[in-house]
C-alpha cells in the first residue's frame, strides 16, 4: 500500500481550522461542503472518501453509478440506519462491493461512558431528584425531607455490558476503577477484541476487562446474564434481533434494587415494560434512558415524569469538538488503509451495523 491512495475527500461537516488543516495535509484534494451546498458532477466523479454526517451521502447523489471513485463513505455515526435506509443505498443492491461504509464507532467513547457512570450514581444517590426539589422550592432540605432511597454505592456491584463495543469497552474501564465487577453479554458469547476506531488510554482493546461473557442467542445463559447484573446497560443497535430483546419478564430476573441505563437504541424495551419494571415490588430502582420507545417519545408520556426515572433527548454522546473527533476517524481509517489495505468500523449489511 501506498499513500498516494484515497487522495480526494469530500467533507460535509464544519471542523476547527485546526482540524480543517490537517485534513488537507491528509488529502490532496479536499471539496469542503459543511453548509450543505450541493458538489458537481464533475466532482462526485472524483471523490475518493467521503466524510458524510449521520445521514450518509448528499441528495445530490441520485444513483451511486456517478461515484465512479469512491472507495469509503465514513459517516459521523455510530450508527448506520439512516444511510443504510436512504433512497440512494436501497436502489443499489450489492453497493457493498462496490465501496466501504464505515461508522464512526469508537468517538462517542469520550462522552457516553461519563454519561453512563454519572446516570448510575445519580440515581444511585437521588441527586437528580435533590437537585430539583432544592432548586424549585429555593430550600435548604433535612436528609428525612428529600427523596433518598438509602443511597447506593458502586462499590461491589456487578454491571452486566450487554453489547460490548467501544462505548461499553470504556464504561467498563471506568467502572472497574470503581470496583464493580464487569460481565458482558453478545451474540457469541465469547471474548472479542476491538481494531476499531479508539482514543488513546480508552476502551478495553483485547477484551479481558469483563469476568465473564454470556450470549444474547443462547436462552440460558443469557437469562444467567441478568440474573447477575446489579446494572444492566444496553449499547446494542437497533436490527431484529435486539428489537424488544429486553421486557417485563427480563427486567424481572434481574436482582432486587436493579437500574437500568439504555443508550444504545429504544427499541430494545418496550417503555411501558420499563414502567412496569419500576413499579414492581423489588423491581428497578431506576432507570437512565437517553433513547425511547418511540423515539421521540411522544409529549406527557409516563416516563418524563416518573419519579426514578433519568431522562435525556439522545444528547449523550454529544461533546463539544464532535465533528472534529469525526474527521479524526476519517484521517485513521484513511491511514489505515494506506499501510494494510483495510478499513475499520465496516458495517455489515447483513447485521445492519
Amino acid at each position: 500500500m501506498t499513500n498516494n491512495q484515497l487522495q480526494t475527500l469530500a467533507l460535509l461537516y464544519k471542523v476547527s481550522d485546526e482540524t480543517l488543516d490537517r485534513v488537507k495535509k491528509t488529502f490532496k484534494t479536499v471539496h469542503y461542503h459543511p453548509d450543505g451546498s450541493p458538489i458537481s458532477k464533475e466532482h462526485l466523479a472524483e471523490i475518493e472518501v467521503w466524510a458524510a454526517t449521520w445521514r450518509g451521502l448528499p441528495e445530490e447523489v441520485e444513483s451511486l453509478d456517478e461515484l465512479k471513485k469512491t472507495k469509503l463513505v465514513q459517516l459521523m455515526s455510530a450508527g448506520a440506519n439512516a444511510a443504510l435506509n436512504s433512497k440512494v443505498f436501497t436502489s443499489y443492491p450489492g453497493w457493498d462491493k462496490k465501496f466501504a461504509l464505515c461508522t464512526a464507532s469508537g468517538i462517542h467513547s469520550l462522552a457516553i461512558p461519563q454519561y453512563i457512570v454519572m446516570s448510575i450514581i445519580s440515581l444511585y444517590n437521588s441527586a437528580y431528584l435533590q437537585t430539583h426539589k432544592t432548586r424549585d422550592d429555593k430550600k435548604w432540605f433535612s436528609k428525612s425531607e428529600l427523596p433518598v432511597h438509602n443511597a447506593m454505592t458502586l462499590y461491589g456491584k456487578t454491571a452486566g455490558m450487554l453489547g460490548y463495543g467501544s462505548i461499553a469497552r470504556e464504561a467498563a474501564r471506568q467502572l472497574k476503577a470503581m470496583n464493580v465487577r464487569i460481565i458482558a453479554a453478545n451474540s457469541s458469547g465469547s471474548k472479542k477484541g476491538d481494531d476499531g476506531f479508539m482514543f488513546p488510554g480508552t476502551g478495553d482493546a483485547d477484551g479481558s476487562i469483563p469476568d465473564e461473557y454470556y450470549s444474547t442467542t443462547d436462552k440460558d445463559s443469557f437469562h444467567e446474564f441478568l440474573s447477575k447484573s446489579d446494572i444492566l446497560i444496553g449499547s446494542l443497535p437497533s436490527t431484529p434481533q435486539t428489537h424488544y430483546l429486553l421486557n417485563k419478564e427480563q427486567f424481572d430476573m434481574m436482582p432486587d434494587r436493579s437500574v437500568f441505563v439504555n443508550i444504545g437504541r429504544g427499541d430494545l424495551a418496550p417503555s411501558d415494560d420499563i414502567i412496569a419494571a419500576l413499579d414492581a415490588p423489588n423491581g428497578l430502582i431506576g432507570a437512565a434512558l437517553d433513547v425511547t420507545d418511540p423515539e421521540p417519545l411522544p409529549d406527557n408520556h409516563p416516563l418524563y415524569s416518573h419519579p426514578r426515572v433519568v431522562l435525556t433527548p439522545h444528547t449523550s454522546g454529544d461533546y463539544e469538538h464532535y465533528s472534529d473527533a469525526a474527521a479524526e476517524c476519517v484521517m485513521e481509517n484513511v491511514k489505515r488503509f494506506r499501510e494494510k489495505g483495510t478499513f475499520f468500523n465496516v458495517v455489515d449489511v447483513k447485521k445492519g451495523y
